[in-house]
């Protein structure tokens, strides 16, 4: 069986080469760059593709792969909103992805941000580093078990997330067309995603990126909101409204924003801007501003969480070249 590997990171090396070590059966060619129309001759001889694109890639490059006789390509994440599903079954190629990695890593980087905002965390050391270490209403905090929590959506991610603010003691929230049982352990659901939003103090949103939910958050989901409460994004970039986020931000509305995800991040993340042109102003006033925590979608980044994409993606791969289907299949 030969596949060919895309995308590789320093990060992956090593569980990519214990993946190797597993399967010597299995050749793999490796790349570090993207797949692109301009090296789609790489595809020649493979019948795999395990990649991790950052940009959606060209109608010639997916012909291309069904002349070569190509049977999958293999997502190396959950998302997989930037892949023309619709082509690929129309051409016969399976679409896989890894829908559950470490629902634990990106939880706990919710819990952590809800904490850091709700603790005022960023006001305090920059007061510090004003040597201003006054104690004062601005940086007065409240006490996670004294909140409300909303979750929308309500599946592994969710749920783990749910986990983790009712362990602290949080009165927990959930919103799902489809509900889940394990979920219902430590939460509440209602049945009015309105009902959620004008309940809780801190909203936490895990739902996928599809059309029907773009700017799901706009002004007048925040309007809804609490006065003085938190949002916080680890899905997608397009759920959110940046702009209204903005303004509920200056209005008060919103105490503080935790977002891992942006929507115009696919030209920047994972890129080193170090000492280069940086033209998103957007995108810079969310990372200037006190009240909200901006992280470049590392919420999944742990060790536990690579190997396991790496792993997941190249299984998905296998089990469609050897069976011609997957469990993991995203395009049926």
């Amino acid at each position: 069986m030969k596949l060919v590997f895309f995308n590789l990171r320093e990060d992956e090396k090593s569980a990519l080469e214990s993946w190797r070590n597993a399967h010597p059966e299995v050749e793999i060619d490796v790349y570090t760059e993207e797949l692109t129309s301009a090296n789609k001759h790489l595809l020649e001889g493979k019948e795999g593709v395990v990649l991790a694109q950052n940009k959606p890639f060209e109608r010639d490059v997916y012909e291309y792969a069904k002349e070569q006789g190509i049977k999958v390509f293999a997502t190396r994440s959950a998302g997989f909103d930037i892949y023309d599903l619709e082509l690929m079954s129309e051409l016969g190629i399976k679409m896989t992805n890894v829908p559950s990695y470490s629902p634990n890593a990106i939880a706990e980087h919710v819990l952590t941000s809800a904490l850091r905002i709700s603790r005022n965390t960023n006001k305090i050391q920059r007061n510090i580093e004003k040597h201003n270490f006054s104690w004062n209403p601005g940086i007065l905090s409240r006490e996670l078990r004294t909140l409300t929590v909303g979750v929308i959506g309500t599946g592994r991610i969710g749920t783990q997330a749910a986990r983790l603010f009712n362990a602290l003691g949080s009165k927990v929230l959930g919103y799902d067309v489809y509900q889940n049982e394990a979920a219902k352990e430590v939460l509440d659901y209602v049945e009015n995603l309105d009902d959620l939003i004008a309940n809780s103090d801190i909203i936490t949103i895990h739902m996928p990126a599809i059309k029907e939910y773009n700017h799901m958050v706009n002004d007048e989901f925040l309007a809804k909101m609490k006065d003085n409460s938190i949002l916080l994004n680890a899905a997608r970039g397009m759920l959110v409204d940046t702009k209204a986020v903005l303004r509920a931000l200056d209005s008060g509305k919103l105490l503080g924003a935790g977002l891992d995800v942006y929507e115009n991040e696919g030209k920047y993340v994972p890129k080193n801007f170090e000492g280069k042109e940086f033209d998103d102003k957007l995108l810079q006033t969310l990372i200037d501003r006190d009240d909200v925590i901006y992280t470049p979608h590392t919420a999944f980044y742990t060790e536990t969480a690579i190997q396991n994409l790496v792993e997941g993606g190249l299984e998905a791969a296998v089990e469609v070249v050897t069976t011609g289907t997957s469990a993991n299949v995203v395009n049926r």
